[in-house]
């Protein structure tokens, strides 16, 4: 028997977790600013109204002149939905449910602090989790030799500066220092050693962990051409994380003996991941003052991921999983009001395309299709000093298929139907 499968899911969330869950398309997570979530983050770039352009172009800081704390939280519930449509191991059909609702309750924060120096040259820090979430489609499903639970934590530190070059131009520059930390499972087909024929009647379980600490950067420019009228540019590096952890099986036990004569045991694991770099361009206009328009256009670099290689000192633990993802962009355009000195509102679109190629290489940890976001937020400025805001935004995601074959047999065949909410709200408190 070969279990080569049982750490291919490694790739699925060594960075990220299921997609479906993610608010950006891949395994990315974009949300990092309420403002921003009230306008489908059109324009972040060049937007930069609060400290949260630390993450989005490091160069807008030079456009806050007072101290500015921002602490804000996410709650994004996704809906990931498993049809079967001919799901079968060599043939004979893969026992079990579709899965339920494989997406969960994801409560992901955020923090800023900006900090002006003198009249040319900001200061910040970033808190953030710009990969994640979560997704479980319990013990008994029919992809369980796939996927069952995916988690995954990342914790991004964001120190930046930024300075006023010239009265138009605006340059900044950021460090990331970034934590990874998953847990990974899936069912093992251990079935295969008792009667290859009905292979489905052993399971087991495998349970991978692993971690890392890495860095990159991130930088970005402004360009004030009028007034009403900015246009920025910034620049996400890639982070290369080398992960090392534990891979651990639960094997039943009346096949222990046979599991333990081919090699099936617990031991080590290591593979490395790049996240990809990405790219934005952006303009803010201010139409007049109550009117602003913003509209964005990003990139990312999704087509270094190419496969997935988990080396291990078990046999059984190692894998090599092509993925041959594409680049993609996302497009944005957004609206906000100023009604008045106590309210402001924002709305907006955004068109995000998935990196994945075709039916073959998506998975049920990473399920994703196109998605267009549709976003309204708000924010109260109840004092000088304190700021409210809050958004809501519904994401839709176009169905899409699945045809993901593993080397033991076993192939899920199906359609999925996802979707995902996400409310944010959010505490400014500027000071002197």
């Amino acid at each position: 028997m070969t279990m080569s499968r049982s750490t291919q899911f490694s790739f699925y969330v060594l960075f990220g977790a299921a997609s479906s869950s993610a608010g950006a398309a891949g395994y990315a997570l974009i949300e990092q600013s309420i403002t921003g979530l009230g306008r489908a983050y059109s324009g972040s770039a060049a937007v930069a109204d609060d400290a949260s352009t630390i993450f989005f172009n490091p160069a807008g800081l030079a456009n806050l002149s007072r101290k500015e704390m921002n602490m804000g939280l996410n709650l994004i519930a996704p809906r990931a939905e498993f049809s079967d449509r001919g799901s079968n191991v060599n043939g004979s059909p893969l026992t079990g449910g579709d899965g339920n609702n494989a997406g969960e309750l994801a409560k992901v924060p955020h923090f800023y602090y900006a900090h002006p120096l003198n009249d040319t040259t900001v200061v910040g820090i970033g808190v953030g989790a710009p990969f994640g979430l979560v997704t479980d489609y319990g013990d008994s499903w029919q992809g369980r030799y796939h996927a069952i639970r995916s988690d995954l934590l990342t914790v991004n530190i964001n120190p930046s500066i930024a300075f006023k070059a010239t009265e138009k131009l605006s340059l900044g520059f950021g460090v990331n220092l970034q934590y990874i930390d998953l847990e990974l499972s899936q069912a093992a087909n251990f079935g295969l050693l008792m009667n290859p024929a009905q292979p489905q009647g052993n399971d087991g379980r495998v349970r991978l962990t692993a971690d890392d600490w890495s860095w990159g950067y991130n930088l970005g420019m402004t360009y004030q051409f009028t007034e009403a009228t900015r246009m920025g540019i910034s620049y996400r590096s890639k982070i290369t994380h080398d992960l090392t952890g534990d891979g651990e099986f639960r094997i039943p036990q009346n096949v222990s003996g046979q599991a333990a004569a081919v090699g099936i045991r617990d031991g080590n694991i290591n593979g490395r991941v790049t996240l990809p770099e990405s790219a934005s361009i952006a303009l803010y206009h201010q139409l007049n003052s109550k009117w602003a328009v913003m509209a964005d256009a990003s990139l990312t670099r999704w087509s270094r991921f190419e496969e997935l290689r988990i080396n291990s000192d078990v046999q059984a633990l190692n894998s090599v999983k092509a993925e041959d993802w594409k680049n993609s962009m996302r497009y944005g355009v957004g609206v906000e009001y100023q009604a008045n000195d106590r309210w402001s509102w924002r709305t907006g679109i955004a068109y995000d395309e998935t990196p994945i190629p075709n039916a073959q290489r998506r998975t049920p940890r990473i399920p994703d299709s196109d998605r267009t976001w549709l976003a309204i937020g708000a924010s109260y400025y109840y004092s000088d000093n304190i700021i409210v805001d809050a958004a809501y935004t519904h994401i839709f995601m176009k169905d899409t298929s699945i045809d993901d074959t593993d080397s033991n047999g076993n192939q899920l065949l199906g359609r999925y139907k996802n979707s995902v909410d996400i409310v944010g709200v959010q505490l400014r408190w500027l000071f002197d």
